[in-house]
C-alpha cells in the first residue's frame, strides 16, 4: 500500500490545513477523543495488515488471483473482518472505511491521470467497496453505514452477490488443510526517532501487530518463516515483501492516519453549552 506519489500544489495545501488545525486545537481534544483519534488510527491498521497478509497467503500459497491484487488483498482483510462478527471487527471496518474517504479527499485521489492506470482503485472506491461487502454479508446491521454512503437501494442489494462470491471463493481457497500446523512469525518492533516515537508507542499499545500475528501462527500452515517489522521507513506505508517474506509496517502511516483524523476533529465546528462557553468538537459517533 502506498500512500506518497503524485503530490500537487492542493495536496500541500489541503495537509497544511489539516495539520494547523490539528496542532491549534490539539490542546482542546478531551482525553476521550484523543483515545478515540488513537483507536481510529490503530483500527486503520489493522484494516491494512489484514490487507498485507491477504498478499502474504496469495503468493506463499500460490492463490489464483483474478483482477487487481491490491483489490483481492482489500477483500480478504474486510472478509477477515466481517467473520469475527464482533463490534470491535465492524468498528474496524466502518472506520477503515472512513480512513479510505478521509485519504481521498486529502490525497487527492484520482485527481490525477494516472491515478486510473494505477495497481490500486481510488481511494474512495475502496472505502466503497468495504462497505458494499459489509451490507451485503448482513442487511440489518449495515445498512444505516450504507445509507451513510448514500448507496442506493438496488446497488445495495446486488452487494450481496459481491459477498457471497468473495465469501465462496476464500472459503474454498483458505479453507484447505492450513490449520492443521502452524507458521512460525517473528514480531520486532524498530527504534522510532524522537518525531514518531508517539506514533511508535501508540502503534505498539493498540496491539494490532501482534494480533495479527498471532492470528497468522494459529489459523495458516506456512512452509516459510514470517517476519513482522515495525520501523521508520520515511514513508507512510505498509507491504508485504516476498523476498524477504516480510511484513513492514511504517510508523510513518500510524502517525498519517492520526493526522487525517485529528484534522477531521479539528475541521469540525465547536458547539455552545447552555452557558454560552465553548466546547470542542465532538469526535464522529461509532459506526
Amino acid at each position: 500500500m502506498m500512500r506518497v506519489p503524485g503530490l500537487k500544489l492542493l495536496l500541500s495545501a489541503f495537509l497544511c490545513l489539516l495539520c494547523v488545525a490539528a496542532t491549534t486545537q490539539a490542546k482542546d481534544f478531551s482525553k476521550t477523543q484523543r483515545a478515540e483519534i488513537r483507536r481510529f488510527a490503530a483500527n486503520n491498521s489493522l484494516f491494512v495488515l489484514y490487507h498485507e497478509i491477504g498478499h502474504l497467503l496469495f503468493h506463499q500459497l500460490e492463490l489464483p488471483i483474478l483482477g487487481r491484487e491490491e483489490d483481492a488483498a482489500d477483500n480478504v482483510a474486510t472478509w477477515i473482518l466481517l467473520n469475527k462478527r464482533t463490534k470491535e471487527a465492524d468498528l474496524a471496518l466502518a472506520q477503515a472505511a472512513e480512513g479510505w474517504a478521509l485519504s481521498g479527499i486529502a490525497y487527492d485521489s484520482g485527481g490525477e491521470e494516472s491515478d486510473y492506470a494505477a495497481n490500486h482503485s481510488l481511494d474512495k472506491q475502496r472505502a466503497y467497496q468495504i462497505v458494499c461487502l459489509m451490507v451485503g454479508m448482513d442487511e440489518k446491521t449495515f445498512r444505516p453505514i450504507a445509507n451513510e454512503y448514500r448507496i442506493t437501494t438496488d446497488r445495495q442489494d446486488s452487494c450481496n452477490w459481491d459477498y457471497s462470491t468473495i465469501n465462496r471463493s476464500l472459503l474454498g481457497l483458505l479453507g484447505r488443510d492450513n490449520k492443521s500446523g502452524s507458521t512460525e512469525v517473528t514480531v520486532t518492533y524498530h527504534g522510532a526517532g524522537r518525531e514518531l516515537q508517539y506514533a511508535a508507542d501508540a502503534f505498539k499499545s493498540s496491539g494490532v501487530f501482534d494480533q495479527v500475528a498471532d492470528e497468522l501462527r494459529n489459523n495458516y500452515r506456512l512452509e516459510k518463516p514470517v517476519a513482522f517489522n515495525a520501523r521508520r521507513c520515511g514513508e507512510a506505508n505498509a507491504f508485504y515483501d516476498p523476498d524477504t517474506v516480510e511484513v513492514i509496517f511504517c510508523y510513518e502511516l500510524m502517525q498519517d492516519y492520526m493526522d487525517l483524523y485529528s484534522g477531521s476533529l479539528a475541521a469540525k465546528p465547536a458547539t455552545k453549552t447552555k452557558t454560552g462557553k465553548t466546547k470542542p468538537p465532538k469526535p464522529s459517533a461509532e459506526q
